[in-house]
């Protein structure tokens, strides 16, 4: 399991001028890994990375049992060391990196003997300067191979002449990637592959206590999905009750919240069709998406911690029973160093007293659609070491699917991370790319279209005040919103799908 490389930075507001990096910044998926090789900076401030050296012998047995006789080419020549430029080192402790290293061995030493053993060189970047490293590497002639895929990044990355398709190199239309073709087609651009998904997870869940929803006297949200009845009617309905326990009491707390609403309803605030971005600020499920949120912000049932923590999450008044979800992302929240796992022995709770739901569904829409992030990495342009990309990308599609490595996996990450069977077997059985989940992955590109308009980490960029103006503050109705940032977010969407026309 990839531990949570960043921490939530405080932030305190300027007027609606604030800076959300912290929690904004794109954190890896969960995969079939669970440590990985950490990196500091020697007084130099040379990179130093320190490999661990300790994939599960679970994980190494499968792999070496068999799994890599799926790989589609492992008679592939790669003999070089493959470039990873990132704000974190890629973990060569996983299923994949042993597929890599059974089925291609491991690249020559070369010059540098710190490399030995390993498959990547690792080309450290400032997470704030990353896009402008990248570039400048391309334009010198010395692109990296590989950079982490971002929602923030696509397709702005591809336009801005970042990537390249991975569909020159890879078999994307091979039945290996059958599972996987409802999330990959989201993001073809003119008819191409750029982004080659081989997992997804929760972009955010919802964490619960089922000891405060039993005091509440409520219905456990995971019996009501489980019965095709979680939705926001209930969902609203229980805000309700709980609020009328006693003073101070909110739903729901979370930075980007009201993303996951939105797309519930099966509808991004801007779309991909493969062959074009599409607006669909004006669609009426955009619109009943953000008659909610309002009345989530009317009826003070969201957690308002713009006034009442200096745009902070209060993870403080959720342990204490204040607040009933927390939904500020994904598995890390419960993983990390400062997560939510810390409470159950803090504080004496049963062992299984923190629970995970997905959001509630849109009532009127055909499926339950949930918003996601996904596992993948990028092809950069001017690389020259497709052999070596395809090879890597490949061992990470190949060994996600195995299922005796996923088995071995899970075991891994219950117990290195505290996660109860009745939570992680429900998180992984609801993100399977295999046609069993009743949740149906939807990706919003509303920030990929250019961080002067789009930055997600700021919530009066024209995007971001969209949503934020209607859930958060309050301060304008949708109507208005749009009315005013409309003309603002369309012209640059048609000014990108000129640009995605015309990508060979």
């Amino acid at each position: 399991m990839k531990r949570s490389r960043y921490v939530l930075t405080g932030m305190l507001a300027a007027g609606m001028m604030i800076s959300l990096t912290g929690c904004y910044e794109e954190r890896p998926a969960y995969s079939t890994s669970s440590y990985y090789a950490s990196s500091s900076e020697d007084s130099a401030g040379t990179s130093v990375v320190t490999t661990t050296y300790d994939t599960d012998p679970a994980v190494i047995e499968v792999v070496g049992g068999g799994a890599a006789a799926g790989l589609d080419d492992p008679d592939l020549e790669v003999n070089k060391r493959l470039k990873w430029m990132a704000w974190w080192d890629i973990d060569e402790t996983t299923a994949a990196a042993e597929m890599f290293k059974v089925a291609y061995g491991i690249p020559e030493e070369g010059d540098d003997p710190a490399s030995e053993g390993r498959i990547f060189e690792y080309i450290k970047v400032a997470y704030d300067d990353r896009y402008d490293k990248l570039t400048e590497a391309i334009q010198s002639g010395n692109s990296p191979d590989l950079f982490p895929f971002e929602l923030r990044d696509f397709p702005y990355g591809v336009v801005e002449g970042r990537y390249q398709p991975v569909d020159k190199i890879l078999d994307i239309n091979g039945s290996k990637w059958d599972a996987a073709r409802g999330v990959l087609d989201q993001f073809r651009l003119n008819g191409r592959y750029y982004c080659a998904v081989y997992e997804v997870s929760f972009d955010s869940l919802l964490y619960y206590r089922k000891s405060v929803i039993k005091e509440a006297g409520l219905q456990d949200p995971r019996a009501l999905f489980e019965n095709g009845k979680w939705t926001w009617d209930t969902f609203l309905d229980m805000a309700r009750d709980f609020q009328k326990t006693g003073d101070g009491k909110y739903v729901i707390e979370g930075y980007n919240s009201e993303n996951d609403f939105l797309v519930s309803t099966g509808t991004p605030l801007i779309g991909n069709n493969g062959t074009k971005l599409v607006n669909n600020m004006y669609s009426a499920d955009v619109e009943r998406a953000m008659d909610f949120l309002s009345t989530l912000q009317k009826e003070d049932l969201r957690y308002p911690f713009h006034e009442l923590n200096s745009w902070n999450v209060n993870i403080k008044a959720w342990a204490q029973g204040d607040i009933l979800f927390y939904g500020n992302g994904g598995m890390w929240e419960f993983e990390d160093d400062h997560g939510l796992n810390r409470y159950v022995e803090k504080f004496g709770w049963e062992p299984d007293d923190i629970c995970v739901v997905p959001y509630p569904k849109d009532p009127k829409a055909d499926k339950y659609y949930h918003l996601m992030k996904n596992d993948a990495y990028m092809w950069c342009k001017g690389s020259t070491n497709s052999n070596g990309v395809a090879a890597w990308i490949d061992c990470s599609i190949t060994s996600s699917l195995d299922p005796a490595v996923k088995a071995a996996s899970m075991n891994q990450i219950k117990e290195k991370n505290g996660w109860s069977d009745y939570n992680l077997d429900f998180i992984y059985s609801q993100t399977a790319l295999d046609g069993t989940s009743r949740l149906t992955p939807v990706f919003d590109f509303k920030n990929g279209i250019g961080a002067d308009i789009a930055d997600a980490s700021k919530s009066n960029s024209a995007v971001e005040s969209v949503t934020k103006s209607v859930y958060l503050t309050g301060t304008r109705t949708y109507d208005k919103v749009r009315e005013e940032k409309y003309s603002i977010i369309n012209d640059r969407v048609d000014e990108i799908n000129d640009t995605i026309a015309s990508l060979e």
